[in-house]
């Protein structure tokens, strides 16, 4: 019996699942995280309005807060440095690796990372014991079914009127107008040309990227998709007021990354674009509306202010 359990046990899919995730981040998580943070240049550009968005809405100084899928810890001092008490916590062993090396690089002891599947974490010595919650980019990772729990325990994690803003990748399924088609399709044909064709026709991709490609990198871990909205609003409507939702990085961001890939002499050119993007993203934005530019499995990604009931 016990031996029939463990194979039921070894081959159930959400088992498989974490396992995929896991292993892809403790292999390509190193170089992932260096694309996510971009060049100094284009963080700036890209990144600087929704640090200040987040910062401002979550920053409790002298309060505590929980960074869910904290990677190598680079945001949680964001809060640390300005006087908040930060637990980070990733399932990747390399990622929490990396920021207790940050830590002890810069001599933080009001920051500790822990390494976890938060579905399976003992959170019990934690409840209500948070002001905050930080989650970024980590909820579209897991599977739908988990996607539930997830909010609910984070929301046995938070104090009453507590604050948690959520950065992913969210998906609708709001038809899309004809103009909207359009220049999606004249963004995707001019974003096609400067990250793929140009690259390529030049050689302008860095060795490291080839590497990285070689021994199977990919942008997109296993099974991250982006998340349905109706499904998060439903998940977190018994615990929680959902004050905002407001898209950031359509084309952006994925223009950003792809810069990283470039060499030095090639990346000095192209960073300079990336405020025409961004820029680009936010008016459309504005005036169509995040959903308005959904599509299945896009990445749109966009931040989520909630409140706890």
């Amino acid at each position: 019996m016990h031996e029939e359990q463990s194979m039921n046990t070894e081959f159930d899919p959400l088992v498989q699942w974490h396992q995929d995730e896991k292993a892809w981040w403790n292999m390509y998580g190193d170089y992932m995280t260096y694309q996510w943070k971009l060049t100094p240049s284009l963080h700036e550009q890209i990144r600087m309005p929704l640090e200040k968005e987040y910062v401002n809405y979550l920053l409790k100084p002298g309060g505590r807060l929980l960074d869910l899928g904290c990677g190598s810890g680079w945001l949680s001092f964001h809060f640390a440095e300005r006087g908040m008490s930060v637990l980070g916590i990733d399932v990747a062993l390399e990622q929490i690796n990396s920021a207790n090396e940050l830590k002890q690089a810069r001599q933080s002891d009001n920051v500790s990372f822990e390494c976890a599947d938060f579905i399976a974490w003992d959170s019990s010595p934690y409840e209500a014991g948070f002001d905050c919650v930080f989650v970024s980019a980590f909820l579209h990772h897991l599977p739908e079914v988990e996607l539930e729990q997830t909010v609910l325990k984070i929301a046995a994690l938070v104090k009453p009127g507590g604050r948690v803003f959520l950065y992913e990748p969210l998906t609708s399924e709001k038809p899309r107008s004809l103009p909207v088609k359009v220049i999606d399709r004249l963004c995707s044909l001019a974003l096609l040309i400067l990250l793929d064709k140009i690259p390529k026709w030049f050689g302008l991709v860095s060795e490291r990227h080839m590497a990285e490609l070689a021994r199977g990198y990919k942008m997109t871990s296993p099974h991250e998709r982006p998340v349905d909205v109706a499904l998060l609003r439903k998940f977190c409507g018994n615990a929680f007021e959902i004050s905002e939702i407001k898209g950031w990085h359509l084309h952006s961001l994925g223009f950003a990354m792809q810069v990283t890939a470039l060499r030095d002499n090639a990346r000095k050119y192209y960073e300079p674009l990336g405020r025409f993007w961004y820029g680009l993203d936010r008016r459309l934005l504005r005036h169509f509306g995040w959903e308005s530019f959904s599509l299945p499995g896009r990445f749109i990604l966009c931040s989520v202010k909630l409140t706890k009931k």
